[in-house]
């Protein structure tokens, strides 16, 4: 009875002329996108970890780690920036403009990254003395990276703002972990084994083919728009980009930090169990994450023509809609998580504990809603940045006690603490500053009007 009213209410509102109605009918394959990717990410991450085994998985899972750190702050902000701004020139035909920005955004962020790899990498030469040998290699590697990771995150937003979202996610989110596993499978025929340097090296060469073939398509598909003169606003892009750049860091860091925070202070094995348990545990926001992809433009349309009710009701919505498929993965998790960290191999079942706790930090994450989405599309960036830099530092902060008290326990309560708190961070300021009760709690009996 229960699914069946669900589905009833569900194709209610597909039937229906409200903002989520429009929001849902026009996922199509945005959806499946998002479903695919998350399903071939997450089977490559167990197919790696039980061909490579834990210790091998673990100084991949930390290299790793390093690239996507560094690979944020290389892009400047950029990805937020493109995606706004080549939305608002291709609505113009202002493809002199889009070009510009597409050229300028791709150069830019390359060189900010070659030069980050060649600060860190006689960094880390430098200090490999105090590292696990069998990280030296793989982190190499991966900081040789970082240039292609950062092309690969400002190329797809700048494609998105576009709405070219098959082309936009496609390449980096189906295509590289189906051409990583077909790379890694070849090598375990030559080789006799998978050592973590072979795999960072074939997630780099994997990244950068996908870009290759990006780039071809998205150049076929602007056909003569592409050879317009390009014309360069770099003032106004980078200007708006730079309010971006703690957001991506702090993100970033909230789920990198956490496994390099591991490799440093425990082992190998600990780093391939937490980073098992972490990538678990983001199976519960899945959905609140492909809706927060679905509903931002239309959270910044509806800001911008002041239209609070309709934005509180796609805001409800949203967090109804997302809340409880997220609770169900969260209770799966909690009664079957030791069989799910098992299928990674023997052994990872020990990372049960974590996983609970990061689930539970996760769950809270879907519980408040859109929180920075709904701020980041209404103008309030930069108090999205502060509140998530603060939360990160925090974090980091309380990890470094913890991981030594309680081990990996400890650097998952530090992180999903910090998840705890920025997300009530969040909800009272949309409250405050928008008028909006982003989560389940808005009160049902009051209009937009009467809460003040």
């Amino acid at each position: 009875m229960f699914m069946q009213g669900m589905a009833a209410r569900l194709r209610a509102i597909l039937m229906g002329d409200g903002e989520f109605a429009m929001v849902l009918r026009g996922a199509g394959v945005a959806l499946v996108i998002r479903v695919l990717a998350s399903a071939i990410g997450y089977a490559s991450m167990i197919l790696l970890a039980r061909w490579m085994g834990s210790s091998e998985y673990g100084h991949y899972s930390f290299a790793i780690a390093w690239m996507m750190l560094l690979a944020y702050p290389a892009t400047l902000g950029l990805p937020g920036s493109a995606v706004r701004f080549v939305a608002q020139y291709a609505a113009a035909k202002d493809w002199p403009h889009v070009v510009g920005l597409l050229e300028l955004s791709s150069w830019l962020v390359f060189g900010c990254g070659a030069v980050i790899a060649l600060i860190t990498i006689p960094a880390l030469l430098y200090f490999r003395a105090h590292l696990d040998p069998g990280y030296v290699a793989p982190t190499l590697v991966a900081l040789a990276g970082i240039p292609v990771a950062a092309l690969g995150v400002v190329r797809s937003e700048a494609i998105r703002g576009l709405r070219w979202l098959g082309l936009s996610w496609t390449p980096l989110q189906l295509g590289q972990p189906l051409l990583l596993l077909s790379l890694a499978a070849a090598m375990m025929l030559i080789t006799a084994g998978l050592s973590a340097t072979m795999v960072v090296g074939a997630s780099i060469v994997a990244s950068a083919a996908m870009l290759v073939a990006q780039w071809r398509v998205l150049r076929a598909r602007l056909g003569t728009r592409v050879r317009v003169e390009p014309k360069i606003d770099a003032r106004l892009w980078l200007t708006t980009a730079l309010s971006f750049v703690w957001i991506y860091v702090a993100n970033v860091a909230l789920a990198q930090a956490g496994i390099i925070m591991v490799g440093f202070l425990l082992t190998p094995k600990d780093v391939a169990l937490y980073s098992a348990a972490a990538a678990t545990s983001l199976l519960v926001t899945f959905p609140l994450l492909a809706a927060n992809a679905l509903s931002a433009p239309r959270f910044a349309a509806l800001h911008a023509q002041q239209r609070q009710p309709e934005l509180q009701a796609l805001v409800t919505d949203v967090a109804r809609w997302t809340f409880w498929p997220s609770l169900v993965i969260a209770v799966i998790l909690a009664a079957f998580g030791s069989l799910v960290l098992r299928l990674f191999g023997p052994g990872f079942e020990q990372g049960y504990l974590v996983l609970v706790i990061l689930t539970f930090g996760q769950l809270v994450n879907a519980f408040a809603g859109p929180v920075g989405n709904l701020l980041n599309m209404t103008g309030y960036q930069a108090v999205t940045a502060r509140v998530l830099g603060s939360t990160a530092i925090l974090s980091v902060a309380l990890g470094l006690v913890f991981t030594r008290m309680w081990g990996t326990v400890g650097t998952a309560l530090a992180f999903s603490g910090g998840m705890v708190l920025w997300n009530a961070w969040l909800a009272l300021l949309v409250v405050w500053k928008l008028d909006i009760y982003p989560s389940l709690l808005r009160p049902r009996n009051r209009s937009c009007a009467e809460e003040v």
